[in-house]
């Protein structure tokens, strides 16, 4: 019975139906981020704050996002995909005009993180979902092809940031986030489809408060899962350093107009959709695992450079952008490899192996923005020494894997 279910959820939500569904809703996490980046600098002024201290709303924003990840993945679980969504984005709706009206920094701070805690609550459906429906290959080019479609994301979110910022004031992102949660909440309700029937064919039954941990636990001592999860969270760690200092590191260190800001920041986004797209081609002759390690093997040599142009005092920027590219870009080889290795071995509870990937991710992403904070100089140095670190651990923890077997 469940796969005569399964086969007509497939055929009404086939992969090319369901990835820019999904990818229309995961793409809100990186709009939220990255429209704001040009604004960080007039931010800080209006606040009369230092610039670090408006960059600490990005680790608050990563942490309120774990957190609601983690709540929202068992909910999900136990009582329907849809429902999670639309709550999700009716508070991140809410925090988002809130945070217009803000008149502090630390308004600012907790606003950002309940603005968070709603888009994990409503985001963390989406990686479930190809769980309860895809495995294996199939399920790595869903993610490969949700990753190029959600990519427009931060191509586009910077220059629309920097469009309001000067077109009006940094309160016009915010309201464009509001309206983007708008249109979330619309496609939850009317495109995104409820697999809570499929799961409870499945086999499925909901799970108590007390269960919940006990999953958590159990996923997390999941020790073939594992070197998954610890190289999927440095490697976003990386990222959220890149995210967190990019700013300073092309508008302050490098003395870039906010206008050239924009496409530079692009140059990533669009080197990130080439590898995407070679890794759907790859996926056709080698297994995600092989494809992963090869991704972060370019990330580590590429951060590497990074590095070793500071202490050969040979920073510049053409130099660093090309290997920014190199790094930023090979996570369209990582990315859907590792969740799709990762979700391969939580096929029941989907949900609760979602939000413990994501939250470990942002929870990761969130301490390196707290030590980059805190290691600030105003070189490019303590950006790329955190990069090269991540990279690094990331790849050493999918060796774990090998020494296991």
């Amino acid at each position: 019975m469940y796969n005569r279910y399964l086969s007509v959820y497939k055929k009404h939500y086939p992969a090319k139906k369901l990835a820019p569904i999904l990818a229309l809703i995961i793409a809100l996490s990186p709009f939220a981020i990255d429209t704001y980046l040009p604004a960080i600098p007039t931010m800080a002024q209006f606040f009369s704050v230092d610039i670090h201290l408006v960059e600490l709303s990005i680790p608050l924003y990563l942490i309120g996002f774990a957190f609601g990840q983690l709540s929202g993945g068992p909910i999900s679980d136990n009582y329907g995909r849809k429902w999670v969504g639309i709550i999700g984005m009716t508070v991140f709706l809410c925090a988002s005009i809130a945070i217009i009206f803000a008149q502090s920094i630390e308004q600012l701070w907790l606003l950002r993180f309940i603005q968070a805690f709603g888009g994990g609550f409503g985001l963390v459906i989406c990686a479930a979902i190809v769980r309860d429906l895809y495995d294996g290959k199939d399920a790595a080019k869903i993610f490969t092809l949700i990753g190029l479609i959600m990519m427009i994301a931060p191509l586009i979110a910077p220059s629309i940031g920097s469009l309001l910022l000067l077109a009006f004031n940094w309160q016009a992102i915010f309201v464009l986030l509001a309206v983007y949660a708008f249109v979330q909440i619309i496609v939850i309700v009317t495109l995104v489809p409820e697999t809570k029937k499929l799961r409870i064919v499945a086999g499925f039954e909901p799970h108590s408060f007390r269960q919940v941990f006990i999953n958590y636990w159990r996923i997390l001592n999941n020790s073939r899962a594992l070197p998954f999860l610890l190289s999927s969270s440095f490697v976003a760690a990386s990222m959220f350093a890149f995210l967190t200092e990019v700013s300073f590191l092309y508008i302050e260190y490098f003395d870039v107009l906010e206008s050239k800001f924009a496409w530079m920041f692009a140059l990533n986004i669009l080197s990130m959709m080439v590898c995407n797209r070679i890794n759907h081609y790859l996926l056709d002759y080698w297994q995600p695992v092989k494809i992963l390690k090869l991704g972060l093997i370019l990330q580590v040599c590429a951060s590497a450079l990074l590095l070793s142009s500071v202490f050969l005092q040979a920073v510049s920027l053409p130099l660093t952008v090309v290997l920014l590219m190199v790094v930023i870009g090979s996570f369209g080889l990582i990315a859907p490899n590792n969740m799709s290795s990762y979700m391969h071995y939580f096929p029941k509870n989907s949900g609760a192996a979602t939000a413990v990937v994501g939250s470990s991710q942002y929870l990761f992403g969130a301490l390196i923005g707290v030590i980059l904070s805190l290691l600030h100089n105003d070189t490019p140095l303590p950006m790329f020494a955190l990069i090269f670190f991540c990279s690094l651990m990331g790849f050493l923890s999918v060796q774990l894997k090998k020494n296991k077997e």
